[in-house]
Protein backbone atom coordinates (compact mmCIF):
# COMPACT_ATOMS: atom_id res chain seq x y z
CA UNK A 1 0.00 0.00 0.00
CA UNK A 2 1.21 3.35 -0.87
CA UNK A 3 2.31 5.88 2.10
CA UNK A 4 -0.79 8.64 1.79
CA UNK A 5 -2.01 11.94 2.93
CA UNK A 6 -5.06 13.30 3.38
CA UNK A 7 -6.24 17.05 3.05
CA UNK A 8 -10.32 17.56 3.36
CA UNK A 9 -11.76 21.06 2.45
CA UNK A 10 -14.99 19.87 5.07
CA UNK A 11 -16.69 23.27 3.51
CA UNK A 12 -16.35 22.15 0.02
CA UNK A 13 -17.47 18.46 0.81
CA UNK A 14 -19.81 18.08 3.43
CA UNK A 15 -20.77 14.40 3.97
CA UNK A 16 -23.76 13.36 6.51
CA UNK A 17 -21.68 12.09 9.88
CA UNK A 18 -22.86 8.73 8.57
CA UNK A 19 -20.57 8.94 5.84
CA UNK A 20 -17.60 10.23 7.35
CA UNK A 21 -16.65 6.08 8.44
CA UNK A 22 -17.44 4.78 5.02
CA UNK A 23 -15.10 7.69 3.09
CA UNK A 24 -12.12 7.15 4.98
CA UNK A 25 -12.43 3.33 5.42
CA UNK A 26 -12.74 2.86 1.57
CA UNK A 27 -9.76 4.87 1.60
CA UNK A 28 -8.03 2.74 3.75
CA UNK A 29 -8.72 -0.37 1.78
CA UNK A 30 -5.70 0.88 -0.75
CA UNK A 31 -3.77 3.47 0.86
CA UNK A 32 -1.78 3.27 4.54
CA UNK A 33 -2.60 6.78 6.11
CA UNK A 34 0.31 8.91 7.68
CA UNK A 35 -1.38 11.85 7.86
CA UNK A 36 -4.67 13.48 7.92
CA UNK A 37 -5.87 16.96 7.87
CA UNK A 38 -9.51 18.43 8.32
CA UNK A 39 -9.87 22.39 7.57
CA UNK A 40 -13.15 23.88 8.16
CA UNK A 41 -14.74 26.99 10.66
CA UNK A 42 -15.75 24.07 13.27
CA UNK A 43 -18.24 26.33 15.06
CA UNK A 44 -20.55 26.27 12.01
CA UNK A 45 -23.48 24.25 13.08
CA UNK A 46 -23.17 21.36 9.48
CA UNK A 47 -19.64 21.39 10.05
CA UNK A 48 -19.79 20.94 13.75
CA UNK A 49 -21.94 17.81 13.60
CA UNK A 50 -19.18 16.02 11.35
CA UNK A 51 -16.67 17.31 13.58
CA UNK A 52 -15.97 14.32 16.51
CA UNK A 53 -16.73 12.19 13.59
CA UNK A 54 -13.73 13.33 11.68
CA UNK A 55 -11.42 13.62 15.03
CA UNK A 56 -12.26 9.79 15.58
CA UNK A 57 -11.16 9.11 12.66
CA UNK A 58 -7.23 10.60 13.53
CA UNK A 59 -7.53 13.12 11.72
CA UNK A 60 -5.87 17.12 13.11
CA UNK A 61 -8.73 19.49 13.01
CA UNK A 62 -7.24 23.08 12.04
CA UNK A 63 -10.23 25.58 12.90
CA UNK A 64 -10.23 28.45 10.01
CA UNK A 65 -12.46 31.14 11.49
CA UNK A 66 -15.55 32.01 8.96
CA UNK A 67 -14.72 35.41 8.84
CA UNK A 68 -11.03 34.22 6.83
CA UNK A 69 -12.43 32.02 4.46
CA UNK A 70 -9.50 32.75 1.61
CA UNK A 71 -7.15 31.68 4.98
CA UNK A 72 -8.65 27.81 4.43
CA UNK A 73 -7.31 27.48 1.13
CA UNK A 74 -4.25 28.75 1.97
CA UNK A 75 -3.68 27.32 4.59
CA UNK A 76 -4.70 24.04 3.50
CA UNK A 77 -2.16 25.25 0.26
CA UNK A 78 0.69 25.58 2.48
CA UNK A 79 0.50 22.72 4.59
CA UNK A 80 0.07 20.39 1.09
CA UNK A 81 3.69 21.99 0.22
CA UNK A 82 5.24 21.62 3.71
CA UNK A 83 4.32 17.71 3.70
CA UNK A 84 5.50 17.34 0.29
CA UNK A 85 9.06 17.61 2.08
CA UNK A 86 8.60 17.48 5.84
CA UNK A 87 7.45 13.78 4.93
CA UNK A 88 9.16 13.01 1.54
CA UNK A 89 8.05 8.95 1.85
CA UNK A 90 4.43 10.38 1.14
CA UNK A 91 3.50 8.79 -2.20
CA UNK A 92 0.35 9.51 -2.47
CA UNK A 93 -1.85 12.51 -1.98
CA UNK A 94 -5.88 12.56 -1.62
CA UNK A 95 -7.45 16.18 -1.57
CA UNK A 96 -11.18 15.81 -0.63
CA UNK A 97 -12.64 18.90 -2.18
CA UNK A 98 -13.63 20.15 -5.76
CA UNK A 99 -12.49 23.56 -5.27
CA UNK A 100 -10.79 25.00 -8.29
CA UNK A 101 -8.17 26.93 -6.10
CA UNK A 102 -6.37 24.27 -5.43
CA UNK A 103 -4.81 23.57 -9.09
CA UNK A 104 -1.36 25.16 -7.80
CA UNK A 105 -1.40 22.13 -4.82
CA UNK A 106 -1.54 19.79 -7.66
CA UNK A 107 1.09 21.57 -9.80
CA UNK A 108 3.26 21.55 -6.81
CA UNK A 109 2.44 17.42 -6.05
CA UNK A 110 2.87 16.07 -9.59
CA UNK A 111 6.36 18.41 -9.64
CA UNK A 112 7.62 16.19 -7.01
CA UNK A 113 6.37 12.46 -8.75
CA UNK A 114 3.06 12.03 -6.18
CA UNK A 115 0.19 10.72 -7.52
CA UNK A 116 -3.32 12.83 -6.28
CA UNK A 117 -6.59 11.56 -5.94
CA UNK A 118 -9.85 13.77 -5.60
CA UNK A 119 -12.79 13.10 -4.23
CA UNK A 120 -15.52 15.66 -4.59
CA UNK A 121 -19.34 16.41 -4.34
CA UNK A 122 -21.03 17.23 -7.92
CA UNK A 123 -23.61 18.87 -6.19
CA UNK A 124 -21.41 21.23 -4.70
CA UNK A 125 -19.88 22.69 -8.52
CA UNK A 126 -17.19 20.61 -8.68
CA UNK A 127 -14.31 22.15 -10.84
CA UNK A 128 -13.79 19.67 -13.71
CA UNK A 129 -10.65 22.01 -14.27
CA UNK A 130 -9.47 20.71 -11.09
CA UNK A 131 -10.35 17.19 -12.01
CA UNK A 132 -8.62 17.05 -15.19
CA UNK A 133 -5.27 17.60 -13.22
CA UNK A 134 -5.47 14.43 -10.93
CA UNK A 135 -4.31 10.91 -11.12
CA UNK A 136 -7.70 9.40 -9.92
CA UNK A 137 -11.08 12.00 -9.12
CA UNK A 138 -14.44 10.75 -7.37
CA UNK A 139 -17.42 11.60 -6.61
CA UNK A 140 -18.04 10.72 -2.43
CA UNK A 141 -21.17 9.37 -2.83
CA UNK A 142 -19.91 6.38 -5.48
CA UNK A 143 -17.41 5.39 -2.81
CA UNK A 144 -19.47 4.96 0.06
CA UNK A 145 -19.27 1.52 1.67
CA UNK A 146 -21.83 -0.97 0.09
CA UNK A 147 -24.21 -0.71 3.58
CA UNK A 148 -27.73 -1.27 1.28
CA UNK A 149 -30.74 -3.13 2.02
CA UNK A 150 -32.11 -6.47 1.78
CA UNK A 151 -32.91 -5.71 -1.39
CA UNK A 152 -29.72 -5.26 -2.76
CA UNK A 153 -28.03 -8.30 -1.07
CA UNK A 154 -29.04 -11.07 -3.40
CA UNK A 155 -28.07 -8.71 -6.49
CA UNK A 156 -25.60 -10.20 -9.27
CA UNK A 157 -22.20 -9.05 -8.51
CA UNK A 158 -21.15 -8.85 -11.41
CA UNK A 159 -23.94 -6.95 -12.90
CA UNK A 160 -22.87 -3.75 -14.45
CA UNK A 161 -24.80 -0.37 -15.21
CA UNK A 162 -24.99 0.09 -19.00
CA UNK A 163 -26.39 2.92 -20.81
CA UNK A 164 -27.88 3.08 -24.53
CA UNK A 165 -26.29 5.57 -27.28
CA UNK A 166 -29.98 7.30 -26.50
CA UNK A 167 -29.15 7.67 -22.97
CA UNK A 168 -25.76 8.85 -23.70
CA UNK A 169 -26.92 12.07 -25.81
CA UNK A 170 -29.01 12.82 -22.95
CA UNK A 171 -26.12 12.96 -20.62
CA UNK A 172 -24.22 14.53 -22.83
CA UNK A 173 -27.16 17.46 -23.08
CA UNK A 174 -27.26 17.42 -19.43
CA UNK A 175 -23.73 17.99 -18.14
CA UNK A 176 -23.27 20.58 -21.37
CA UNK A 177 -26.18 22.37 -19.83
CA UNK A 178 -25.31 21.97 -16.35
CA UNK A 179 -22.16 23.29 -17.00
CA UNK A 180 -23.12 26.35 -18.69
CA UNK A 181 -25.93 27.20 -16.02
CA UNK A 182 -22.54 26.96 -13.04
CA UNK A 183 -21.08 29.24 -15.83
CA UNK A 184 -18.54 27.43 -16.21
CA UNK A 185 -16.84 26.67 -19.87
CA UNK A 186 -17.63 23.35 -21.77
CA UNK A 187 -14.63 22.57 -23.58
CA UNK A 188 -14.50 18.70 -24.74
CA UNK A 189 -12.55 17.55 -21.84
CA UNK A 190 -13.98 19.06 -18.80
CA UNK A 191 -17.69 18.00 -20.36
CA UNK A 192 -16.44 14.26 -20.29
CA UNK A 193 -15.34 14.61 -16.62
CA UNK A 194 -18.77 15.91 -16.07
CA UNK A 195 -20.47 13.22 -17.72
CA UNK A 196 -18.46 10.58 -16.02
CA UNK A 197 -19.33 12.68 -12.90
CA UNK A 198 -22.83 12.20 -13.22
CA UNK A 199 -23.29 8.88 -14.33
CA UNK A 200 -19.90 7.00 -14.07
CA UNK A 201 -21.14 4.17 -16.24
CA UNK A 202 -20.77 6.42 -19.04
CA UNK A 203 -17.95 4.24 -21.38
CA UNK A 204 -17.61 5.72 -25.32
CA UNK A 205 -16.26 2.76 -26.11
CA UNK A 206 -18.54 0.56 -24.37
CA UNK A 207 -20.97 2.15 -27.03
CA UNK A 208 -18.31 1.16 -29.60
CA UNK A 209 -17.15 4.47 -30.51
CA UNK A 210 -13.19 4.84 -31.66
CA UNK A 211 -12.82 7.95 -29.56
CA UNK A 212 -14.26 10.43 -27.14
CA UNK A 213 -14.22 12.91 -30.34
CA UNK A 214 -15.96 10.67 -32.32
CA UNK A 215 -19.07 10.15 -29.96
CA UNK A 216 -19.25 14.01 -29.57
CA UNK A 217 -19.70 14.89 -32.99
CA UNK A 218 -22.38 11.97 -33.42
CA UNK A 219 -24.01 13.23 -30.14
CA UNK A 220 -24.10 16.41 -30.90
CA UNK A 221 -26.10 15.05 -34.10
CA UNK A 222 -28.84 13.91 -31.54
CA UNK A 223 -28.73 16.84 -29.21
CA UNK A 224 -29.41 20.04 -29.09
CA UNK A 225 -25.66 20.80 -28.50
CA UNK A 226 -23.27 22.58 -31.03
CA UNK A 227 -19.47 23.40 -31.37
CA UNK A 228 -18.67 27.48 -29.98
CA UNK A 229 -16.63 27.88 -32.70
CA UNK A 230 -14.08 26.27 -36.06
CA UNK A 231 -11.66 24.75 -33.26
CA UNK A 232 -14.13 22.51 -31.94
CA UNK A 233 -13.14 22.37 -28.66
CA UNK A 234 -15.94 24.31 -26.59
CA UNK A 235 -19.02 23.67 -27.33
CA UNK A 236 -22.89 25.39 -26.32
CA UNK A 237 -26.77 25.15 -26.46
CA UNK A 238 -27.80 25.53 -29.71
CA UNK A 239 -30.97 27.79 -27.87
CA UNK A 240 -32.14 28.27 -24.43
CA UNK A 241 -32.59 24.91 -23.16
CA UNK A 242 -34.37 24.33 -20.12
CA UNK A 243 -33.24 22.14 -17.51
CA UNK A 244 -35.40 19.15 -17.83
CA UNK A 245 -35.01 16.46 -15.85
CA UNK A 246 -33.59 13.14 -17.61
CA UNK A 247 -36.14 10.60 -18.10
CA UNK A 248 -34.17 8.23 -15.67
CA UNK A 249 -34.96 10.25 -12.33
CA UNK A 250 -38.54 11.08 -13.81
CA UNK A 251 -40.20 7.79 -13.03
CA UNK A 252 -38.65 7.75 -9.96
CA UNK A 253 -39.61 10.85 -8.66
CA UNK A 254 -43.00 10.18 -10.09
CA UNK A 255 -43.65 7.41 -7.92
CA UNK A 256 -41.88 9.22 -4.77
CA UNK A 257 -44.37 12.33 -5.00
CA UNK A 258 -47.01 9.76 -3.95
CA UNK A 259 -45.00 9.35 -0.42
CA UNK A 260 -45.56 11.58 2.34
CA UNK A 261 -42.24 10.32 3.95
CA UNK A 262 -39.07 8.38 3.96
CA UNK A 263 -39.42 5.57 1.40
CA UNK A 264 -37.06 2.51 2.53
CA UNK A 265 -34.82 1.49 -1.15
CA UNK A 266 -36.37 -2.12 -0.13
CA UNK A 267 -40.14 -0.79 -1.11
CA UNK A 268 -39.08 1.81 -3.91
CA UNK A 269 -36.79 -0.43 -5.74
CA UNK A 270 -39.84 -2.89 -6.01
CA UNK A 271 -41.89 0.43 -7.86
CA UNK A 272 -38.85 1.45 -9.93
CA UNK A 273 -37.82 -0.29 -13.13
CA UNK A 274 -34.01 0.98 -12.72
CA UNK A 275 -32.59 -2.11 -14.23
CA UNK A 276 -34.38 -0.53 -17.84
CA UNK A 277 -33.22 2.22 -16.91
CA UNK A 278 -29.28 1.83 -17.13
CA UNK A 279 -28.63 0.92 -13.38
CA UNK A 280 -27.73 -2.38 -11.67
CA UNK A 281 -28.31 -1.55 -8.66
CA UNK A 282 -30.99 0.81 -7.02
CA UNK A 283 -28.67 2.35 -4.48
CA UNK A 284 -26.36 3.70 -8.10
CA UNK A 285 -29.60 5.44 -9.23
CA UNK A 286 -30.64 7.01 -5.90
CA UNK A 287 -27.53 8.34 -5.33
CA UNK A 288 -26.91 9.63 -8.81
CA UNK A 289 -30.25 11.38 -8.27
CA UNK A 290 -29.42 12.47 -4.83
CA UNK A 291 -26.20 14.43 -6.51
CA UNK A 292 -28.34 15.99 -8.71
CA UNK A 293 -30.43 17.85 -5.98
CA UNK A 294 -33.70 15.46 -7.12
CA UNK A 295 -33.70 13.22 -3.89
CA UNK A 296 -32.32 13.50 0.06
CA UNK A 297 -31.13 9.92 1.30
CA UNK A 298 -30.28 8.90 4.62
CA UNK A 299 -28.91 5.61 5.97
CA UNK A 300 -29.11 4.49 9.79
CA UNK A 301 -26.55 0.87 9.64
CA UNK A 302 -27.51 -0.90 7.05
CA UNK A 303 -31.19 0.68 5.99
CA UNK A 304 -31.18 3.05 3.70
CA UNK A 305 -34.30 5.88 2.91
CA UNK A 306 -35.21 8.26 0.57
CA UNK A 307 -37.77 11.46 -0.16
CA UNK A 308 -37.93 14.16 -2.64
CA UNK A 309 -35.69 17.07 -1.87
CA UNK A 310 -37.76 20.26 -1.16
Amino acid sequence: MKQTAILWDVENVTPSDSYVHSIVEWIAKDCKVSYALAFADWNKGNIKNIAGEIAAHSFELVHIPQSKKNSADISLITRGVELIFQYPHIERFILITGDSDFRPLLTSFKKYGKETWIICDVKNNASEDLLKMADQYFDYRRIIEADSDDDEKDEDSDSKDFLSRPQAYELFQEAVVLMLKEKKKPSLGSVKIKMKLLNDAFDEKKLDYRSWRAFVNDAIAHSEVDYADENKNILIARQNIAQEIPQVFQKLLEILKREKDWVHFTDIAKKVPYKELGYSKFKKLALDAEKRGYVVLQNKGRVWSVKTAK
